[in-house]
């Protein structure tokens, strides 16, 4: 039934009724209330007065009433009739009248106060709410148990989706973590060839100064018939050895010996030695494996190591001030790492 139908039969039953921010209404001892069985027709309802009064919370036996014959607890009613009341002062304020069917209409006068315009009875059957709920249908109660089954799988799918969900999450996280935190160099970059020449080694100065050694033999050899030497015990006999005997192996975890290539450029007048660094790690296998990988493409890289938790890759190479930008800009750009500049 509704809400307003049970305000009108509440007032029918207790002759009185207080509605919280209205007023009170009074249904007078001799009224006579239309019933079911008359053929009466509609009976203005003459015999209920309103009175303007400061009512602050609803009547307890209000409250119980609405809930016995809507089913619902005790708070949802309070709830609807405080809505229902607030919707009527909000009609009130603007100029509206407040219909309250079965009862009459109210109406907010120039003063503030409440006009009361008594209306016409309403005859209606209140059925217990407990009688209805016994004459469902038997099949509907068999269903029932069947429908909390179906909302138990529900809510475990959607736990096991929400759990999966997250699981989902947390790996897709994790594994762009690690992609963003370690980005292993491309290995098929390009070489970088530094601007600077190689100093000639002493094998090409020993070789060089063989030739010359042998034309010059050969011409005191024809001009003064002096005897003349070969070639070869000569360069052999005068040439500086050059490189050391390098091990068969290499210890495991020691930086290998640098290549026949390396050197260390000499600055030119304008120019200064920079070093180039491409990669700072504390990683030994992670910066030795580097190390190994350009050399084996014989580039002139070195390695320092302060420690067991500290190693640094760079490219020794003379260049002016100027150029420094440049340089540093192509080798980050071919390492694809952070490149640092240090004297």
């Amino acid at each position: 039934m509704k809400l307003p139908l049970l305000l009108s039969q509440f007032l029918y039953q207790t002759r009185k009724l207080d509605l919280p921010g209205l007023g009170s209404f009074t249904l007078d001892a001799g009224a006579v209330i239309p019933q079911e069985s008359d053929r009466m027709g509609q009976v203005p309802a003459s015999g209920i007065s309103f009175k303007n009064a400061n009512i602050s919370t609803p009547d307890e036996a209000l409250i119980l009433f609405i809930k016995e014959h809507t089913g619902k607890m005790k708070s949802l009613a309070a709830a609807d009739l405080d809505f229902f009341l607030t919707t009527g002062r909000q009609l009130l304020n603007i100029g509206k009248p407040f219909y309250l069917e079965g009862i009459g209409t109210l109406l907010k006068n120039k003063e503030g106060n409440l006009d009361f315009t008594p209306g016409e009875y309403v005859v209606a059957r209140l059925e217990d709410p407990i009688t209805e709920r016994k004459s469902t249908p038997a099949f509907e109660e068999a269903t029932r148990p069947h429908e909390a089954q179906a909302n138990n799988n529900r809510q475990v799918l959607l736990l096991v989706a929400l759990v999966g969900g997250l699981i989902i999450i947390g790996w897709g996280g994790y594994y762009l973590y690690k992609k963003n935190n370690f980005v292993e160099p491309n290995e098929q970059q390009a070489k970088v060839i530094p601007e600077t020449v190689p100093s000639r080694t002493d094998s090409t100065t020993v070789a060089a100064t063989g030739d010359s050694t042998r034309k010059d033999t050969a011409k005191t050899g024809s001009t003064a018939g002096a005897p003349t030497t070969n070639p070869s015990t000569s360069v052999a006999a005068t040439s500086p050895t050059t490189t050391a005997a390098v091990p068969a192996t290499t210890p495991a975890g020691a930086a290998p010996p640098p290549p026949a290539t390396s050197y260390v450029p000499v600055p030119s007048a304008g120019q200064s030695l920079y070093r180039f660094v491409i990669l700072e790690t504390g990683n030994k296998n992670r910066a030795l494996r580097r190390y190994n990988q350009l050399i084996g493409y014989q580039l002139n890289i070195k390695m320092d190591q302060k420690d067991s938790a500290y190693f640094k890759l760079y490219f020794p190479i003379a260049a002016g001030i100027r150029d420094t930008t440049h340089i540093r800009d192509s080798l980050a750009d071919v390492y694809g790492a952070h490149v640092t500049i240090e004297p």
